[in-house]
């Protein structure tokens, strides 16, 4: 039986969209990407014309019949309107990380999206590629016994950005209020422990803006040594207790030198080496026995860069009527911890948490 491919539009065509439209368009024969827009239409028309598909405005994509599926790759804070008029015009959402902002958004999100009988998926979708697939089947083999605790932890230099633009620094996402590093690069560490381990019970931990004021560094800028306002967490110390018993700590930090991480998964007969959760390929290592740390050998496909790879697995749950592996409740679990982090800092107190998912297949 042949399966009909699914219309599918993409909203936003800045930084990460050429190598979503690329998959879209190239790699899974169950989408039929049709359509893009964007608020800056050179984008958008670039974008159109180089992938062969129909510039078009939001309206024309939620009014359009054909199309099932809208992709939001916007800023982080432009997602919960985007998200809130794509499923009220009846589409099913692939949103990049994270949903919203912050969780009253997220409930009023996830009631349209109860009412309008849509499917919502979250990205990321790195969970689903070669590397984090391999990595979950060591975890369900035993290979290295009864997982332990997990170490889960990156330092970047967002502080060192040198802005060439007028107003490049403003622009950049993840100095505004929910795209900090906590939400952009949270989600790939908490997607991969959700994927392993299933949801968390309580949290504690800490949470700051380092240097919320900071110049302008670059001479040629005409606010040169002017201030601008740093408006979203950029470190995160925190501990995890997952309902299954495992424990991880997640440290997260835009201030720090370099490009720094580690993600491990310590268990009773073994270490598990996991590599980085933001790729898809990346080779990962276990050591047993107090032997040494040897490569293991990846079991899934989706090695080389798969963005799009979840919306792909959404379609074919549309068309074979199962779920998809991304759930909206995924990433609403993903944005309840790093909201219980911010508050266990402002109250002291442990977190327990009130969102749940099940344990993608």
């Amino acid at each position: 039986m042949k399966i009909k491919p699914v219309k599918t539009a993409v909203i936003g065509c800045g930084m990460i969209s050429d190598i979503y439209f690329e998959n879209l368009k190239n790699t899974f024969s169950i989408i039929d990407l049709v359509g893009c827009s964007d608020i800056a239409d050179s984008k958008a028309q670039a974008q159109a014309e180089k992938y062969n598909i129909k510039k078009m405005t939001n309206e024309e994509i939620f009014n359009n019949p054909e199309i099932e599926i809208v992709v939001n790759l916007t800023y982080s804070s432009s997602h919960y309107e985007i998200n809130k008029q794509a499923m009220n015009a009846k589409k099913h959402l692939y949103s990049e990380k994270m949903i919203c902002n912050d969780m009253e958004q997220a409930k009023e999100l996830k009631k349209i999206k109860d009412d309008n009988n849509v499917r919502f998926s979250i990205a990321p979708d790195t969970i689903l590629g070669g590397s984090m697939q391999t990595c979950r089947k060591v975890i369900d083999s035993g290979i290295i016994g009864e997982p332990v605790f997990a170490i889960a932890s990156l330092s970047r230099g967002y502080h060192m950005i040198k802005e060439d633009k007028e107003d490049a620094v403003r622009k950049y996402s993840v100095v505004r209020k929910g795209g900090g590093i906590p939400y952009d690069m949270g989600g790939y560490y908490l997607h991969a422990l959700f994927n392993m381990f299933g949801p968390v019970k309580r949290v504690c931990g800490f949470s700051k803006t380092r240097n919320q004021t900071r110049p302008y560094l670059n001479p040629r800028h005409s606010k040169f040594n002017d201030d601008f306002f740093v408006d979203t967490q950029n470190t995160i110390c925190s501990s995890l207790e997952f309902k299954n018993g495992v424990y991880a700590t997640l440290t997260l930090s835009s201030e720090c030198f370099g490009n720094n991480n580690i993600f491990e998964i310590h268990g009773t007969e073994g270490i598990l080496y996991c590599g980085d959760p933001n790729n898809f390929g990346d080779k990962i290592y276990v050591q047993r026995h107090g032997n040494e740390k040897l490569e293991f050998p990846l079991t899934h496909p989706y090695t080389e860069n798969s963005r799009g790879i979840g919306v792909a697995d959404m379609a074919w749950a549309i068309r074979t009527n199962r779920p998809q592996r991304l759930s909206f409740e995924l990433g609403y679990h993903a944005l309840e911890v790093i909201t219980a982090v911010n508050n266990c800092t402002s109250d002291n107190s442990v977190q327990f948490l009130s969102t749940d998912f099940e344990r993608p297949k």
